[in-house]
């Protein structure tokens, strides 16, 4: 499978799901990102509703034999922070697979 140039999630449904930190389902790596960054929760919030259309890069297929569902992809900036931001949504629901510097 190949990457793809159109997202496979719906930005608005992302930061309807994303909208409040109770709400925040990240992976180890991710909140590894997170705190590397000094980010607090409510700023990964903040990041994930500033998202805009044109913060999308990429939409790929999984590359981790745990992952079946395709990772949307954004790299925004945020706070004068480039980040890099992938999301996937599967049967367990919705999931930050990275938030990280670029």
């Amino acid at each position: 499978m190949k990457d793809t140039e159109k997202p496979n999630y719906s930005l608005e449904e992302i930061k309807l799901t994303f909208n409040t930190i109770e709400k925040l389902n990240m992976t180890f790596s991710s909140m590894h990102g997170q705190y590397k960054l000094g980010f607090s929760d409510q700023e990964v919030v903040d990041a994930i509703q500033a998202l805009t259309p044109s913060d999308f890069y990429k939409s790929m297929p999984p590359n981790h034999k745990s992952y079946f569902a395709w990772h949307d992809v954004y790299k925004p900036t945020f706070n004068n922070i480039d980040l890099y931001i992938k999301f996937q949504v599967d049967k367990r629901g919705e999931m930050i697979i990275s938030f990280k510097a670029r």
